[in-house]
């Protein structure tokens, strides 16, 4: 029954967006990844099919020249070409339904389900929730964000800033440490994206293996959140004065 009911995710008990970032040029990959193929969809709709059961909505960021169409959600355009994902989470934010979104790239073909509920959790008294793993990587687009977020992501903006990390030192933030990176696979090379192909096609990530997959991922997930709230406690960086 766990495996058939599908609960939405919530933070504070209130509903969720889920924003996918799919206005990358795709220079290291040399394509649209949004419109690679995986199986008989693309990256895009499929990650899609993932998200879809667990949110109440879903927007897809793009850039002004993209032409994606796909099943169900909506399209965001940026506001300013060449902000990078900064300017597709800004994007997402203002136009979301509810406060708080968790903003996925579109080129992590492998959606944690239960990594995004702790999260969520997380976000309940923050402006943003992030992993972080052991090797002390931030991980900004596997994040959730609130719209509270929204007047510093502007200021950043304003100054010519385009990375995302200055914003976590500037909104109320918790980290959750990760003790294991395994659970994010990137998709920007081609050899990346053959990679990924193969492994579905030999049954390492397949539809068949997925429940397992969830219920090893969702004890990992409580046991890597104990872990953080013992070891480090939870990291709310201080929100600095404004320039």
């Amino acid at each position: 029954m766990m495996d058939t009911v599908k609960r939405k995710i919530r933070c504070g008990g209130k509903p969720m967006t889920a924003i996918v970032l799919a206005g990358g040029r795709g220079l290291r990959m040399k394509a649209d990844k949004a419109g690679l193929a995986v199986g008989d969809r693309t990256l895009l709709e499929h990650v899609l099919s993932q998200l879809e059961p667990y949110f109440e909505e879903i927007l897809v960021s793009v850039s002004p020249v993209q032409k994606i169409r796909f099943a169900s959600g909506r399209t965001v355009e940026d506001g300013t070409p060449g902000q990078g994902p900064l300017g597709g989470i800004l994007a997402g934010l203002k136009a979301a339904a509810n406060d708080a979104s968790a903003v996925v790239a579109c080129d992590i073909p492998e959606i944690n389900v239960p990594l995004l509920r702790s999260l969520a959790r997380a976000a309940d008294d923050s402006e943003i929730a992030v992993p972080v793993g052991p090797a002390g990587h931030f991980e900004p687009l596997f994040a959730v964000y609130r719209k509270s977020a929204i007047p510093e992501i502007e200021t950043l903006l304003q100054s010519g800033e385009r990375s995302i990390l200055p914003l976590f030192g500037r909104c109320r933030t918790t980290v959750l440490r990760l003790e294991d990176a395994a659970w994010l696979r990137n998709l920007n090379t081609r050899a990346d994206y053959e990679s990924y192909l193969r492994s579905i096609a030999g049954g390492k990530a397949g539809p068949s293996e997925k429940s397992g997959l969830a219920h090893e991922a969702r004890a990992r997930a409580k046991a890597h959140a104990g872990i953080q709230k013992k070891a480090y406690g939870v990291q709310r960086p201080g929100r600095p004065k404004r320039p």
